[in-house]
């Protein structure tokens, strides 16, 4: 049995929540992006407050680690280290793309269940700038078929996998990739991922002892930052 703290600051909404095992007890939201930053405390004290929970209580904190917004995940990550380290707890950190594949399972089960002679995937997107985007393929099962990555879309990108697949495409980046494919074996939807999400994911670590190096524990951001006028490296 576990308490968990979740923390998903890596795209356009941000949300936090505490779950006991797999149920949510308590979830907070912002869809202002430029506001993660000021958003998560706040909303962290209001959630215990609303579960009668003491922070000190909790047995682990989870983060989603990237790819996605680099601000998001600099500020999702320093607030899980923060509260780890001042109360000596494990760190969880999910990968954002299988959190938003979790997130896309009942979905997924619909499609599946309307063909069931079908081979399914599920591919979540997240735009990064122009034709480019970071995904992964994941199985039902959430098997990684296709490791995550920054990729540059183009009408042939997934030819392979389609031949012998239907897919689920979702997320921010699957709107560039639905105006390039013309496919019948293409699904789109619009997936809400969220902190209970993670939770999930985030209690199966749990299970398995599966805790990051606090120390030493990074931003998976999968390519450098781009400025319009400057590389940082």
């Amino acid at each position: 049995m576990a308490i968990l703290l979740n923390i998903d600051t890596a795209t356009e909404t941000a949300s936090v929540c505490l779950c006991y095992n797999t149920e949510v007890l308590a979830i907070r939201y912002s869809s202002e992006q430029k506001n993660h930053a000021a958003f998560v405390q706040p909303a962290i004290q209001q959630i215990m407050q609303e579960a009668n929970i003491k922070l000190a209580d909790i047995d682990a904190v989870a983060v989603t680690g990237g790819p996605g917004s680099y601000t998001g995940l600099r500020v999702g990550l320093a607030t899980a280290k923060g509260i780890c380290y001042a109360l000596s707890k494990p760190l969880i950190i999910e990968n954002t793309l299988k959190v938003m594949a979790q997130a896309a399972l009942l979905t997924l089960t619909n499609y599946m269940q309307q063909t069931p002679d079908a081979k399914w995937l599920l591919c979540p997107m997240i735009d990064a700038r122009r034709m480019e985007v970071f995904l992964a393929v994941y199985l039902p099962n959430l098997a990684c078929l296709v490791e995550p990555a920054a990729q540059i879309l183009d009408e042939n990108s997934f030819n392979d996998l389609l031949k012998g697949y239907h897919i689920l495409f979702f997320g921010s980046g699957s709107i560039k990739w639905k105006n390039l494919i013309q496919n019948p074996f293409s699904r789109f939807a619009e997936i809400h991922q969220d902190a209970g999400c993670l939770g999930v994911l985030a209690y199966q670590a749990w299970q398995n002892k599966q805790w990051a190096n606090l120390a030493y524990a990074t931003p998976f951001y999968l390519k450098e930052f781009y400025h319009p006028k400057i590389f940082y490296k």
